[in-house]
């Protein structure tokens, strides 16, 4: 779904209008009402019926959402070229994201359940305020922002594209291979931890109920995160602080293998100031792979913004997917037992090592593919720039 829309997204006319700006308006309804559509109380239609409509629905759903998630994504690449900018609308999606995710696990549950039981009509309720709340917000990105960066004439007939071509020219992005896989590793190792949470507050510390605070905090982490990131992603360069710093975190998860904590309050803090360290795999990500859109440019000569976009979407599903299951491998490993409603201290010891274990070597791993396959350093970016830059003005000269 997502390289297909990818590639015809990137086959769209620039007709005056823009190449994304288009797609978002002109997607953003039906998108809408999709997202309504999926919660829809259906439960008095037999059940083929129901199992019909809900993945019909569903699935429908999901290629509205990719139709405007792909140009929407692509569009920051044409908004700026510079790099201090690109961080910003980088940091301010991720802060975006952060922000509605924290009111929906919040006021969801209080919303959605009424004696610990979901309420169907209230799903319904809070998924038609979620689609407007975001039709109108695609509004205001169609009206406000623009498309700066244009590198083919308005209007002008294009050539056919050749689909098989832009990913043979993908393959060889190395910029774009190494953002995919380090993002690839670093989800579904971050995806493996987060699955054990539950347990490891509940069997190993013995409380659950702290998680709230970890909750709360984990806001507090993500706000220094934001403030904190542009300032030395500009002094160090984004792939040198994302690499420095998840490095840093690495070590720390290193000695706590060894070390093991016993108080959660204590294991809350240090894990949010590895959280920091990690985070700019999340803040920064969105402006590695705007730069490795530029990278496939200076390789071709053609962006294909969609395509490379997509393809790293595509990625990040794909390791959202495999997280999701890693996790009940991850507690295999540490010898849960469904039979046992309380674990065994044996299970306590290995939750604490499987869980420093792969925070380890998942976030190691990521680093170690950044630093030898991303080939984009701080110096590298403002060298690939201005090589564009020279060549459009040529362009344009001509």
């Amino acid at each position: 779904n997502d390289p297909l829309i990818g590639a015809l997204v990137d086959s769209h006319q620039n007709k005056g209008k823009g190449k994304f700006i288009p797609w978002i308006k002109f997607f953003a309804f039906p998108t809408a009402v999709l997202c309504i559509l999926g919660f829809v109380n259906v439960s008095n239609f037999a059940y083929g019926a129901r199992i019909a409509y809900m993945f019909i629905t569903y699935v429908v759903y999901e290629i509205m959402y990719t139709c405007v998630s792909v140009p929407f994504g692509s569009l920051s690449s044409v908004m700026t070229d510079d790099v201090n900018q690109r961080t910003d609308l980088s940091r301010f999606r991720s802060l975006g994201g952060t922000i509605f995710m924290t009111v929906i696990v919040i006021a969801g549950p209080l919303f959605l359940y009424k004696d610990k039981q979901p309420v169907p009509s209230h799903f319904l309720i809070m998924a038609a305020i979620c689609a407007v709340v975001g039709l109108i917000c695609l509004m205001f990105t169609s009206h406000w922002c623009k498309e700066r960066i244009i590198t083919e004439p308005v209007a002008k007939e294009k050539e056919k594209l050749n689909y098989l071509d832009v990913l043979k020219a993908i393959s060889k992005n190395k910029a774009l291979l190494g953002v995919m896989l380090s993002s690839f590793i670093g989800i579904v190792g971050a995806g493996m931890v987060n699955g054990l949470n539950t347990y490891l507050f509940r069997d190993y510390f013995g409380n659950v109920a702290i998680m709230a605070v970890s909750g709360m905090l984990s806001v507090i982490w993500s706000l220094i995160a934001f403030i904190g990131t542009k300032f030395v992603a500009k002094k160090f360069g984004k792939k040198e602080w994302i690499m420095y710093s998840a490095t840093f975190s690495v070590v720390v998860y290193a000695i706590l293998f060894f070390f093991p904590l016993e108080n959660p309050m204590l294991f809350i803090i240090i894990n949010g100031i590895c959280y920091l360290g990690v985070s700019g795999f999340q803040v920064l990500v969105w402006a590695l792979v705007n730069d490795a859109i530029d990278y496939q440019e200076l390789q071709t000569g053609k962006r294909n913004e969609g395509i490379v976009y997509s393809a790293y979407t595509f990625f990040r599903k794909l390791a959202n997917a495999v997280s999701g299951s890693m996790s009940s491998f991850a507690l295999a490993i540490a010898g849960f037992n469904v039979n046992e409603a309380v674990q065994s201290e044996a299970f306590s010891g290995r939750l604490w090592k499987t869980y420093t274990g792969l925070y380890v070597a998942g976030y190691l791993l990521a680093v170690l593919v950044l630093k030898f396959v991303y080939p984009l350093t701080k110096e590298k970016t403002a060298e690939m720039l201005q090589n564009l830059s020279d060549k459009r003005n040529a362009a344009n000269a001509e």
